[in-house]
């Protein structure tokens, strides 16, 4: 299997334009978040309320250990993490209500 490239653990980063920053960092997103998605279905039942809290309690956990590294470099991600989950939450539930009305 051929490992997908990401600009990943590079502390610099160096592009010629925004457009190609914005690029690689979807190209990052799309390829561990396949990574992370592939897991999750793996070995999570999401119809399971056992798993979903197991699950739950990981991502939180990650969702901490990351804000504290952040915090170190004075970055505090902690307004972002809650946009970005509050805008996949509203794109989920849109995606579950268009599927409950094709059914």
């Amino acid at each position: 299997m051929k490992k997908k490239k990401t600009n990943l653990g590079k502390r610099v980063h160096m592009y010629n334009s925004p457009q190609d920053m914005e690029n690689q960092f979807q190209n990052d997103v799309k390829a561990m978040g396949g990574e992370f998605e592939k897991l999750i279905m793996d070995n999570f039942d999401m119809s399971n309320p056992w798993d979903q809290s197991v699950l739950a309690s990981i991502l939180t956990n990650s969702l901490a250990y990351v804000e504290v590294y952040a915090e170190i470099d004075d970055c505090n991600m902690e307004s972002a993490f809650k946009q970005s989950y509050n805008d996949a939450l509203k794109a989920y539930r849109q995606q579950l209500e268009e599927k409950r009305k094709n059914l």
